[in-house]
């Protein structure tokens, strides 16, 4: 039921391309487009490249709700970085989000999620912002670890990598760490 629905501008041309560039099967896409184009279906039929607004997104990718990191993934993902995702920038958050996706290729996209500060490496600061969105820190001041506390956490991080000397973790280093760190691929990842 509901199969054979098609959806305009997705051909079977695309659909096999979107399968063989992403870490997606051809099942996934179209339920993805399924729930893509239901949140407008006008605006799909009248432009398939239609961008919706986060929150028009965030309505029917529930997922992304509450994930501390709801920003950065639309700013990471959003390839025009204005915090709209088109279809192919939904494919490309959840094929990097897919349990089939290399972890080199989901350590790439990781790294750019969690430099905050976008300076192209992964700095004290940086920790600092995610241990208080884990910790819920960044929404409720009363469960926020001090200032302190979270520059040791940091340093503790950079000193196990050896690289407190170097300010930060770049993207070579990061994706060597997430290879040894067997429970990365089932941490940054979500079920559709």
């Amino acid at each position: 039921m509901g199969s054979n629905q098609s959806f305009p501008g997705l051909t079977e041309d695309l659909l096999e391309d979107y399968s063989s560039l992403t870490y997606l099967n051809k099942g996934e896409i179209l339920y993805l487009m399924r729930k893509f184009y239901s949140i407008d279906p006008d605006k799909i039929d009248a432009d398939f490249h239609h961008r919706f607004e986060k929150e028009m997104i965030l309505k029917k990718f529930h997922v992304l709700q509450n994930n501390p990191f709801q920003d950065r993934l639309f700013r990471v993902f959003s390839s025009k970085n204005d915090d709209c995702f088109s279809f192919e920038d939904l494919l490309d958050l959840c094929s990097a989000m897919s349990s089939k996706c290399p972890t080199d290729v989901k350590a790439s996209w990781a790294f750019k999620v969690f430099d905050i500060d976008e300076d192209s490496q992964i700095s004290t600061r940086d920790i600092s912002e995610i241990v208080d969105r884990l910790t819920n820190g960044s929404k409720s001041r009363s469960y926020s670890l001090d200032d302190e506390t979270k520059s040791k956490i940091a340093y503790v991080i950079l000193d196990e990598m050896k690289l407190t000397n170097t300010g930060g973790i770049g993207l070579s280093e990061f994706k060597i760490l997430m290879s040894r760190i067997p429970e990365f691929n089932s941490s940054f990842y979500f079920s559709l």
